[in-house]
């Protein structure tokens, strides 16, 4: 009697989950089907910035430019109205009247994971929008000339937004002992390399390296998720009586997670309705 009346209590529970699974799954798998169709074509998705530095003064930066082509972005519910872009990074979105303009650029200067936006709205009021995530890395051309007392690079590590901080942080750095004028012999100086974190802990030292009149030497270095602030990298001589010059090449790189391009496509693969 008992087993009778659970069997029908089961098998309402079994339907009603079945129910609500059907549900969530449907909604899950849901696509926008609204009135705008999105189509947005660019060719880059991350690039480099390239930022040069000598004797302490910053003499070049040159940002990532990405380019938005929104001309094939069509309503069936009316004309599209404007265009727009959201960076990530903190800037405001920028918005072009589609009437005037089928392109957006924009320029990266700070590095980061950024997560983007591109959409559209239409004169009827629709809108719709897409994410896709953008790679900022940023690569430092730091120099110094004829110095006996070497200068602190700084190497700040945070991303300019609230997302993953970088993948690693590459060194490349030379220093060389110049040769001195006949008569004026030169003496060898031993260099050591410490890149430090951002409460100024040595995180890594370099074995120290005797640098001899005229040459040059060079260490080569990534560390692999570094904590968020401010790095330093600092050269350690061993003596103040020997001028060297110092070059550091230091990239910030994110891991390779940024979307895929979606360039313009050839004539053979165009669609018929937009050829």
């Amino acid at each position: 009697m008992r087993t009778s009346r659970l069997k029908p209590l089961l098998l309402c529970a079994v339907l009603l989950a079945s129910t609500f699974a059907g549900c969530l799954d449907s909604e899950e798998e849901a696509e926008y089907d609204g009135p705008i169709d999105l189509v947005v074509y660019y060719d880059v998705t991350s690039g480099t910035i390239q930022e040069t530095i000598q004797n302490n003064q910053q003499v070049s930066e040159t940002g990532v430019e990405v380019l938005f082509d929104f001309s094939y972005t069509k309503s069936s519910a009316g004309e599209i109205s404007t265009f727009s872009y959201t960076p990530g990074d903190g800037s405001n979105p920028v918005t072009v009247n589609a009437a005037d303009t089928g392109e957006i650029t924009y320029t990266y200067l700070t590095h980061g994971m950024f997560s983007a936006t591109i959409g559209a709205v239409d004169d009827q009021g629709n809108e719709y929008s897409e994410n896709i995530t953008i790679r900022i890395d940023k690569e430092t051309t730091w120099s110094e000339t004829g110095t006996t007392d070497p200068r602190t690079m700084s190497i700040d590590v945070t991303p300019d937004c609230v997302c993953q901080l970088p993948e690693q942080i590459q060194i490349d750095s030379t220093i060389t002992n110049p040769s001195n004028l006949p008569g004026f012999g030169g003496s060898p100086v031993t260099v050591t390399w410490y890149l430090n974190n951002s409460e100024g802990e040595a995180v890594v030292e370099s074995p120290p390296e005797q640098i001899a009149d005229g040459q040059d030497a060079n260490w080569m270095h990534n560390e692999f998720n570094p904590s968020t602030g401010a790095w330093t990298l600092e050269v350690g001589l061993n003596q103040d009586q020997e001028n060297v010059d110092i070059s550091h090449v230091v990239t910030i790189a994110y891991a390779v997670e940024e979307s895929t391009t979606n360039p313009f496509p050839t004539d053979e693969e165009m669609p018929e309705d937009e050829a």
